[in-house]
């Protein structure tokens, strides 16, 4: 997230990237702080809802950036800093229509997450110090977004990169051999230079290591910027791959798995994998090479010390085998029990309001100490052989070196050998057990990564549960019609257990209808169907006489205004939310939706007007509030199907009457299809239909209904009993 925001772009693609974020360090720390928390409580289930129905960046281009008709609520230094800002963000050159309502001009619709890095004065002022970045992460973003979900593997995975990371591993293979040359000059130097008091010798061999040395220098200063380079971009791709499929998948997969796996994907996997590609591979590449150059040198001096030598290699073998395979139980435990801990870390932290009003502190800190302890005993586990395990290696080493002092005083004494010869072959032993140290470490990597990889690929392979059409049908401007033909639907784990079973149901355009029934009856879920959060398992439901399975699902999506019965509000604005469907309104445009809903004069009475800022979730403001904005929000992207989730059942009566009013603007003009607990929210509507049973039991109007005297009359009847009961 951090890469793809532009004011952080700047910084890391800096010719001097590390000045470069020094010097704009302190204004970064706040900003930052306040992007990885909004992305940390904003993943899951609300911000895949929120995304997709209404997708694009919260940002505005600078020369959208219109006055609005009320100053009070643009405060003229505010706009100005708002100018300045926009003015740094990268353009935006997708070309779709961010919005996808109706009367709209088109506009830029991009991937920009720089709406939650606010840009102050010092973030600014230290970004125009900077010179122009010119490198460029040659990702293809828009074709890692579009992968479709399938396994992932290391060898897919590392094959678009092969040209960086061939030229990386062409400079190991160049640092290996220059660094096997070291051992063999020092044996010249003591052999022709040394024992022969030849002092021309023994300089042209210092200088030769010199420059084998130099030589060395270069090409690992090569490598390492070659393959970090190379690693850094394949990390980018991979976040983006992982972000733009966990955006793709249905609300099903949300609604079965924990919040805080996912974000261990995201996080703790992926660092996993970063280790490995940007450090691991290499290092185990150079490894095996200097282990393979090494033997080949030690027979070459001596096949009788590399005899002696090779004593301590069945026992490093068999300790190796067994390390691996205890190592490949307890990193098994231990992803699986981190995974556990951020689940229970995150649950905790979003609960914190409910725990703390009963009391649950210290059972909540009680269940994290058990799961901790879990993590805690399976590291310890891996630290045990990783205790044993080394130790013993470099054990092996001293033997091995003491084996070739032994074998080599005596060939030495019968003249087979030179000194010169034991010395290099002592430092050559050396470079044999050093590599096997590192391959053990990177096993250890190894061992990390591959648990992350299975885990990454299982998330890859997940498909969405509302699979794109095979030719998906562009939607042309809706008028709104919708119908349900025998639809059947039932969550997935709940046995079969049937919430829909054959629904009829048909709206015309322009109509508004309220679905009214008891909690469980199906609303919620027959709403969820039209904005296609799920598929039907049965039956169809169709949009224009269009099944809307067979719609280009974000095109569809862009003519679809929904307002959820608690409003998610973003970290940013209240502008940003309100334009959150149509980022490049002009603010007069944002300011007439808020005004046609009646939020105006709430947004105003705060000191920065549409600039005030937005905590997260919207917490600093009140739930009328929020659902004022919300509604809002949906005016401003002119939907032509308008979806209410219960928008008012968790409000007082004053805040109830305000947003009735502003439902009744917003849903003027265009199929509106409300839920609502409260039947005089549901009494206003052109047509009622009450669900019951998996079925439309009763449909008409109030008066109808009541006169038909069936469930709907019940419920009206105990409404006004206990209503006059409370007034009484």
């Amino acid at each position: 997230l951090v890469v793809t925001s532009p004011a952080f772009r700047e910084l890391f693609l800096a010719p001097d990237p590390v000045a470069a974020i020094r010097a704009a360090l302190p204004a970064m720390t706040e900003t930052m702080t306040e992007t990885m928390t909004e992305t940390i409580t904003t993943a899951g289930a609300a911000t895949a809802t929120s995304a997709t129905i209404m997708p694009g960046p919260a940002t505005t281009a600078p020369s959208d950036v219109l006055p609005a008709g009320d100053p009070q609520g643009w405060p003229h230094e505010r706009v100005g800093a708002r100018r300045l800002a926009a003015s740094i963000r990268v353009p935006n050159t997708s070309g779709a229509n961010p919005g996808g309502g109706r009367n709209r001009s088109a506009g830029g619709a991009g991937g920009d997450m720089s709406a939650a890095l606010t840009a102050t004065p010092q973030l600014l002022a230290a970004l125009a110090k900077l010179p122009p970045a010119d490198d460029d992460a040659q990702v293809d973003v828009e074709a890692e977004m579009a992968r479709p979900a399938s396994r992932f593997t290391l060898g897919g995975f590392l094959g678009p990169f092969r040209t960086g990371l061939a030229i990386g591993l062409a400079l190991v293979v160049l640092d290996t051999g220059l660094t096997l040359l070291g051992p063999f000059f020092v044996r010249r130097g003591l052999d022709q230079g040394v024992a022969r008091q030849n002092e021309a010798a023994l300089w042209f061999a210092a200088l030769m290591f010199l420059g084998a040395a130099l030589g060395d220098w270069f090409a690992t200063r090569g490598y390492t910027w070659v393959t970090g380079r190379t690693a850094e971009r394949m990390l980018y791709a991979l976040r983006i791959r992982i972000f733009a499929h966990l955006q793709r998948l249905s609300l099903g997969y949300y609604d079965r798995e924990l919040a805080g796996r996912v974000m261990t994907r995201m996080t703790t996997d992926v660092e996993a994998l970063s280790q490995l590609v940007q450090t691991g591979l290499i290092t185990a590449f150079v490894s095996v090479l200097t282990c393979a150059g090494v033997l080949v040198w030690l027979v070459v001096l001596s096949p009788t010390l590399a005899l002696a030598a090779a004593a301590v290699l069945p026992p490093l073998v068999i300790a190796t085998f067994l390390y691996r395979r205890r190592a490949e139980v307890t990193y098994e435990q231990a992803r699986d029990r981190i995974s556990a801990l951020n689940a229970n870390f995150q649950e905790s932290l979003s609960g914190v309001r409910i725990a703390q009003s009963f009391r649950r502190e210290d059972r909540n800190v009680a269940e994290f100490r058990v799961v901790n302890g879990e993590y805690l005993d399976a590291r310890y586990s891996s630290q045990k052989l990783i205790a044993v395990y080394f130790p013993f290696v470099l054990l092996l080493a001293d033997i091995g070196s003491a084996l070739v002092l032994g074998t080599g005083r005596v060939l030495v004494e019968r003249g087979v050998v030179t000194t010169g010869v034991v010395i290099a072959f002592l430092l050559y032993l050396d470079q044999f057990f050093s590599p096997i140290q590192q391959l053990s470490q990177v096993f250890d990597t190894w061992q990390q990564a591959a648990v992350s990889m299975e885990r990454i690929s299982e998330l890859m392979a997940t498909p969405s549960g509302t699979p794109a059409a095979e030719h998906p049908v562009q939607p042309p401007p809706l008028t709104g019609a919708v119908a349900f033909h025998d639809v059947d639907f039932a969550y997935e784990g709940t046995g079969g257990l049937a919430v829909l079973a054959g629904l009829e149901l048909d709206i015309r355009p322009g109509e508004t209808v309220a679905l009214v029934g008891e909690t469980g009856a199906g609303k919620s879920t027959v709403m969820k169907l039209i904005a296609r959060f799920y598929d039907p398992t049965g039956g169809s439901v169709c949009v224009d006489d269009l099944d809307v399975r067979s719609l280009d699902l974000p095109e569809f999506r862009h003519q679809l205004g929904v307002v959820p019965q608690e409003a998610f509000l973003f970290t940013g604005t209240v502008r940003d939310n309100i334009a959150y469907g149509r980022p490049d309104a002009p603010d007069a445009e944002v300011e007439a939706a808020a005004r046609a809903v009646g939020a105006h004069e709430m947004i105003v009475r705060h000191p920065d007007g549409y600039l005030t800022a937005v905590t997260e979730r919207g917490r600093s403001l009140s739930s009328g509030e929020r659902q004022l904005i919300a509604l809002a929000r949906a005016r401003l992207v002119d939907p032509a199907i308008l979806l209410l989730d219960e928008a008012t059942s968790n409000l007082d009566l004053a805040s109830e009457a305000r947003v009735q009013r502003a439902m009744s603007e917003v849903a003027r003009g265009r199929t509106t299809v409300l839920i609502a607990h409260r039947l005089p929210t549901a009494r206003t509507a052109d047509r009622i239909a009450l669900v019951a049973d998996g079925v439309i039991a009763e449909q008409g109007t109030h008066d109808e209904l009541l006169e038909l005297g069936g469930r709907y009359a019940a419920l009206w009847a105990s409404f006004t009993a206990t209503a006059s009961a409370a007034a009484s």
